[in-house]
């Protein structure tokens, strides 16, 4: 589902939930629901959608009509010091009025 797609669902109320999550502190991408399962929001080639900072991707999501998103941030910091539990996510979630 690309951007567009989303912005047409959002209009008539029945946009998919939706994540931004970090990935790198230059690449921020977002997610729709389908399911339990999340999937990639496409640009208009096809490709997964990247923003650069966590505000470009929070202003893209308000134009397109979300207000309501969860920003999600991983990290690998218990991996690195030796205390990660195998298949154990770390991660900070926090929903976001836009």
């Amino acid at each position: 589902m690309n951007i567009e797609k989303i912005k047409s669902l959002a209009e008539k109320n029945q946009a998919p939930a939706i994540e931004v999550h970090s990935i790198d502190p230059n690449i921020y991408l977002i997610f729709y629901k389908d399911g339990d399962d999340i999937r990639p929001v496409l640009d208009k080639s096809n490709k997964t959608l990247r923003c650069k900072s966590r505000t470009s991707a929070f202003l893209l999501l308000r134009e397109s009509g979300i207000v309501e998103t969860d920003f999600v941030h991983q990290t690998a910091y218990e991996e690195m010091i030796g205390f990660a539990q195998s298949g154990q996510k770390n991660e900070l979630r926090e929903t976001i009025k836009l």
